[in-house]
């Protein structure tokens, strides 16, 4: 019950908190790779908090959703949490999450993620999906405390999962028999060719991809009095990834720390980071230039090289492994983030704190199609670069008057808030063609000049509130909370918003007579909450029409970009009730907490179409409906064994949630995002839109497909699409599970996490079943198995039914066929070490402990989906870009695959 909770704002025990808050210690996810990012590193670890890997690349960020979908804003980072960092707030958007995963995991103290209005209402129109909290580690009081960690180890694709590519000899047959079949594009295999053919034999991910590289080096210091403490630590990582010819990614961090109270009255402190990575890149789309497609598709008698030493570019026409060399891409980031606070006690129970964080991000992007390269002979450009170059600066200063009483059994905390924020971007592009020589790439040396590009941003906010706690007795706990902000991305009608509000109670019946002596009781607290929160992470211009400027012939123009500003534009908002208890028995060596939430977003911004008066197509943000999120969340642990020498602990925690539409906007009641999702009302957000397969002919093999109205036809028309209910990229269940073992030195952990009743389209299955993609692709294996006899059902449709759509379309069709369910169970962590402590080291030895540790990462996967079923992001570049329609998890389509990684560490404290 002494445990402290930390709000941002504020600090509190444990039985002060009327919210729903869960706390993750830092060392509870100190075992991951250093190239996995914290917030990856958080996915299982907390009731209500939906996390997935933007894909498996080194560095990458994630999706996070604390309970449910946070809008339906299609774009990646639109449902972030709000950032946190020791009192400084980052953001939520997704340069705010960078910022948070450029500090290094072994940083971390704890992470308290604030869940419910009671707790998140306090940040106002930055709450409305939640906050996450980050403390960093802080110096302690004695001699200074040295620690020396590193880890290396290596990582490798995770395997295919329930399916298997074609082998040489098994895609020539298939050939055989689709040319036999009369099908366009096959050509005929001769005795001699086949012999030479099935000598070649090869797997085109062995070519592609390798076991990458993995090092980690950290050093810290941490000391301090009982007047200042502070802590300062160094960090290298390196994780090469799995493609071949490129280094994936790199980073240095550093941090330093800095509190000090030289009286009873005053106290100050400072904190600063700076993290500086780089990164190899790759086409991440569906395309030729995308290695994850291209070792699937490249067929396995096709040889890496030509006879001449080249590059084969194979029946795909593109050689991968020569454009990962001659055409590279690097992203080279620095980010500085920074905080200072003072605090000073004015009189007794009433203290003024002010404090100023910011943080600056450089981003460096170079792309170039070396001269020379095969690239290069296809777009006759002799050589290109763009070079791109972005500043983002953001800072907020947050004054806070507190005043704290107790009289008798009664103590109040009031808080009184006054904050600004100020971001700003700017961006600049340059794109340079023509290179005299092979050797020269950069952009001065380019005889062309091609493109030039270059923006600024701007925005601000203002915010003022207050914030009360009363306590009874350390029983009874109310807390209320009001806040508004002013923000100037939103339209000049309503720069202001409605008051935030928040409401909360808790009844802490340990503390009551009839249960302080309890022998099996030893926590038991009630809590409720209703309270509203804003969402305010939306394009800077969106309450402005927008013109552009460009030339006719050699005269100036300007015209309107297709931006049409609505100055009407108001703040999205999140109405939150919240049931919870938290329990323990036996001492707590049983313990838990139950949480039922309900969330009714309102006032949600969408992105419409609309038809000026001036003429002509243009796009508008407005306010449109209602969506609905109802849960229910569980988190328990346990001490099976508990003795000096031998710890056992299980855990697990648990969320159910629901997710409704309730309002689309009004003449509106359906809308088709993207191309295989729809909103609709009543219904599951994002729910597919697909024409029904109703399976095989048995006469004739031919695919049946359900028309709109429940009819069966063997025609496929796009138009017989139809919302499949039930059936969303969102998960129904979600959550993580694990056990913790201690024996004297040694200690074992085991974590894993879930999710089920989440779908998603897969369309690499698609591709790799269709056998009008067999000409140049190859094949999974199971391609093979399609109708060769009336009465067959379990198959593929005939192949040489060249009347399946209208124009003769041939091939599979985007059918619900290859809408999987991708619920999994994986085994995300596993860690065994062992400490040498003292006493085993021996007290002359200048050493306080040595840790040998092994760990495995990602090491099994249970599911049904056809490859891996952690999909957020299905196709980068075709999904993420400007203006693209991102869903995550709606489709899968050849991303950066997740890995499998092992560690072996060594952490020496002195």
């Amino acid at each position: 019950m002494d445990e402290v909770v930390v709000t941002g704002y504020q600090k509190k025990s444990k039985d002060e908190v009327t919210s729903a808050i869960t706390v993750v210690s830092g060392k509870a996810m100190s075992n991951f790779s250093s190239s996995t990012m914290g917030t990856n590193a958080l996915q299982g670890k907390a009731a209500g908090v939906n996390i997935s890997a933007l894909n498996g690349k080194p560095g990458s960020g994630s999706i996070i959703n604390i309970r449910g979908l946070g809008n339906i804003t299609t774009t990646v980072g639109a449902a972030n949490p709000l950032f946190v960092i020791d009192g400084f707030i980052v953001g939520n958007d997704q340069r705010a999450q960078d910022v948070f995963n450029s500090i290094n995991p072994s940083d971390y103290e704890n992470i308290s993620i604030l869940k419910d209005a009671a707790a998140a209402a306090i940040y106002g129109s930055q709450g409305a999906n939640g906050v996450i909290v980050l403390t960093t580690k802080s110096g302690k009081s004695g001699k200074p405390v040295i620690t020396l960690s590193s880890r290396i180890g290596f990582s490798e694709k995770i395997k295919d999962i329930n399916f298997q590519m074609m082998n040489s000899a098994e895609k020539i047959d298939y050939e055989k028999k689709m040319y036999a079949l009369g099908i366009g594009g096959y050509t005929a295999w001769t005795d001699q060719n086949v012999s030479a053919a099935l000598a070649l034999d090869h797997n085109w991910q062995k070519d592609i991809l390798r076991t990458s590289a993995i090092e980690s080096y950290q050093v810290g210091i941490r000391g301090g009095s009982e007047k200042s403490k502070y802590t300062f630590s160094l960090g290298y990582d390196s994780d090469n990834g799995i493609v071949e010819n490129i280094h994936a990614y790199k980073r240095y961090t550093g941090r330093m720390k800095y509190e000090a109270n030289p009286n009873d009255r005053l106290s100050f402190g400072a904190s600063m980071g700076v993290n500086y990575s780089m990164s190899q890149e790759i086409r991440d789309r569906n395309n030729v230039q995308n290695p994850f497609r291209a070792m699937y598709s490249y067929n396995p008698y096709e040889p890496v090289y030509n006879s001449n030493g080249s590059y084969n570019p194979t029946k795909q026409g593109f050689p991968i492994l020569e454009a990962l060399k001659n055409n590279p891409e690097n992203i080279n980031s620095l980010i500085f983030d920074g905080n200072i606070f003072a605090q000073y006690k004015i009189l007794d129970g009433l203290t003024f704190k002010s404090q100023l964080g910011g943080y600056f991000n450089n981003i460096r992007r170079t792309s170039k199609v070396l001269r020379g390269s095969y690239l290069d002979t296809v777009l006759g450009i002799n050589g290109s670069v763009v070079e791109q170059n972005q500043n983002r600066f953001r800072y907020t200063n947050s004054n806070t008057l507190n005043y704290v009483k107790t009289f008798g059994n009664h103590s109040i905390d009031l808080l009184g808030l006054v904050e600004y924020t100020e971001f700003k971007n700017d961006y600049i592009s340059g794109t340079g063609r023509n290179f005299s020589s092979p050797s020269l790439s950069e952009l001065d040396n380019a005889s062309t000049p091609f493109e030039v590009k270059g923006f600024d941003e701007l925005y601000r906010t203002f915010s003022y509130g207050a914030f009360l706690t009363y306590d009874f007795a350390k029983k009874y706990i109310l807390t209320a909370s009001i806040r508004q902000d002013k923000d100037s991305r939103f339209g000049k009608n309503n720069v202001l918003s409605e008051p935030f509000w928040s409401l909360s109670a808790a009844w802490n019946l340990t503390n009551e007579d009839f249960l302080k002596d309890s022998n099996v009781l030893s926590l038991f607290k009630l809590r409720a909450s209703i309270g509203t929160r804003g969402y305010n992470n939306i394009g800077l211009n969106l309450n402005n029409i927008l013109m552009s400027g460009g030339t006719y012939g050699s005269f100036p123009t300007v015209f309107p970009n297709g931006n049409y500003g609505n100055a009407d534009l108001k703040w999205e908002v999140t109405k939150s009730q919240n049931y919870g208890a938290e329990f323990g028995f036996l001492k707590n060596r049983v313990k838990g907490t139950l949480d039922y939430f309900i969330d009714q977003k309102k006032d949600f911004i969408l992105f419409v179409p609309n038809l000026s008066s001036e003429g002509g197509a243009y796009s508008q943000s407005i306010n449109a409906g209602d969506l609905k999120n109802k849960g229910l969340e569980v988190s328990l642990s346990a001490d099976i064994i508990k003795s000096h020498d031998f710890v056992w602990t299980v855990r697990a925690n648990t969320s159910l949630m629901s997710y409704k539409l309730n309002k689309l906007r009004n003449g509106e009641a359906e809308r088709i995002v993207g191309s295989i999702n729809m909103l609709r009302e009543g219904e599951e957000p994002f729910s597919f839109y697909l024409v029904r397969s109703a399976g095989i002919n048995p006469n004739n093999g031919n695919e049946i497909y359900y028309t709109k109205d429940g009819g069966t036809t063997e025609i496929y028309n796009a138009n017989d699409a139809v919302l499949i209910q039930g059936k969303s990229p969102l998960p129904k269940l979600f959550g993580g599970f694990g056990t913790s073992l201690s024996y004297k030195g040694l200690d074992l952990q085991a974590d894993f996490t879930y999710k089920s009743g989440n779908y998603t389209y897969n369309y690499i299955a698609l591709n790799m079943l269709n056998y009008a993609n067999g000409t140049t692709s190859n094949m999974r294996a199971d391609a093979a198995n399609y109708w060769t006899t009336p009465g067959q059902t379990d198959v593929l449709p005939r192949p040489n039914n060249t009347t399946n759509a209208p124009g003769g379309i041939t091939g599979l069709q985007t059918t619900d066929r290859f809408l999987q369910d991708a619920s999994y169970i994986r085994l995300r962590n596993v860690s065994l070490g062992y400490t040498f402590d003292k006493k085993t080291i021996g007290e002359s030895f200048p050493v306080n402990k040595i840790r040998l540790s092994l760990t495995g990462q990602n090491l099994a996967t249970w599911t049904k989906f056809q490859g891996d079923p952690e999909v957020s992001i299905g196709s980068g570049e075709s999904q993420t870009g400007a203006g693209q329609t991102f869903i995550n998890g709606a489709y899968a389509l050849y991303s950066y695959p997740a890995v499998k990684t092992y560690l072996f560490g060594i952490e020496v404290e002195f």
